[in-house]
């Protein structure tokens, strides 16, 4: 449970602090001293309503501070959010890390801001805290850069979508592009387009890169809101693609997972068609197929080096997860 933290929580909030300050200095990890933060700050976030503890069976485990940024600091860095709330002072207790509990509480920060109208949800770590560096990518943070008045790099997470209107989804055969394509294309009130259903025709017979270049920059042209799934990197509508995007999403998970997806879907659409695909081109899995799947691998690491270098000027999204991609997708 979360909660509102209260001055009767304080000696055991500052046994955490000694703790995961001791531990992070075993690490080497000197983002924090025995000086800071300790009982007097904690005391003054309790009092200004602002600090939350994670409690589960009577035992307080972990704890965080939010509230409206405001602060000189944070003055030199270019955020997406006018208006955006902090996350500060983030523990968990040693004794229970690795349980979800640092997850459950970014959730948290990320449900508090969008329900009181920010646009953001800011954060500063140190840059040898590679647990929380990781923690934050998972939650889909984006580096925003370095604060040098306080020798921290600057996170951000946006929490207003709303001027997400073309957004492009790519990944391996079997990650979900299709599903999320519809997911998002109702909750954001988008048009949606599946590249397979331009590329292939009935009985698997497909455009000629020619016609497939010109439907798909026609369709560009013609729609100024759309959520488009699918790859096809091989053409130079990529390209267009990319340039004409607001955001662009990669489904980045591991071939392991991408195989039982193409399997579940080939169990539920088998001798069948699916509703994205012409009539007559029906679900089966053959060697080549499965082979492009499992040796996706090269591919994937090249789709997310040209995606990540289109940062900041476009919107980045990559998923490791389907766990981290549907905590993004709740909480728009």
């Amino acid at each position: 449970m979360i909660r509102q933290a209260e001055l009767k929580d304080l000696n055991p909030i500052d046994d955490i602090a000694k703790a995961t300050i001791a531990s992070m200095q075993k690490l080497h990890r000197t983002q924090w001293s025995f000086s800071y933060p300790r009982k007097p700050h904690f005391k003054a976030d309790v009092e200004a309503r602002r600090l939350y503890v994670f409690e589960e069976e009577n035992t307080i485990k972990a704890m965080m501070a939010i509230y409206e940024e405001n602060e000189a600091s944070y003055r030199s860095i270019a955020w997406h959010g006018k208006r955006g709330m902090v996350i500060h002072r983030l523990m968990v207790h040693p004794d229970y890390q690795g349980q979800g509990i640092a997850d459950s509480l970014i959730l948290f920060g990320i449900g508090k801001t969008k329900e009181q109208g920010f646009e953001s949800l800011k954060i500063d770590t140190h840059a040898a805290n590679g647990p929380m560096r990781k923690l934050l990518k998972k939650h889909q943070f984006e580096p925003r850069g370095y604060i040098k008045a306080i020798d921290r790099l600057a996170y951000e997470r946006r929490i207003d979508y709303r001027f997400a209107h073309r957004i492009l989804i790519f990944g391996n055969a079997g990650t979900g592009k299709t599903t999320l394509a519809r997911m998002l294309g109702e909750k954001l009130q988008l048009d949606v387009i599946h590249l397979d259903t331009i590329y292939w025709l009935k009985n698997w017979q497909s455009l000629s890169k020619p016609d497939f270049n010109k439907a798909v920059l026609s369709y560009l042209k013609q729609h100024p809101r759309f959520v488009m799934d699918g790859n096809y990197t091989n053409h130079t509508n990529f390209e267009d693609r990319l340039k004409i995007s607001d955001t662009v999403i990669l489904l980045n998970y591991h071939e392991k997972t991408a195989l039982k997806g193409v399997i579940e879907r080939e169990n539920v659409y088998k001798h069948r068609y699916r509703s994205d695909m012409a009539t007559g081109c029906i679900e089966e899995l053959d060697q080549e197929f499965l082979q492009y799947v499992a040796f996706f691998e090269p591919k994937r690491h090249k789709l997310e080096a040209i995606i990540n270098s289109l940062r900041p000027k476009k919107n980045i999204l990559v998923f490791d997860t389907r766990e981290a991609l549907m905590h993004w997708y709740n909480s728009l």
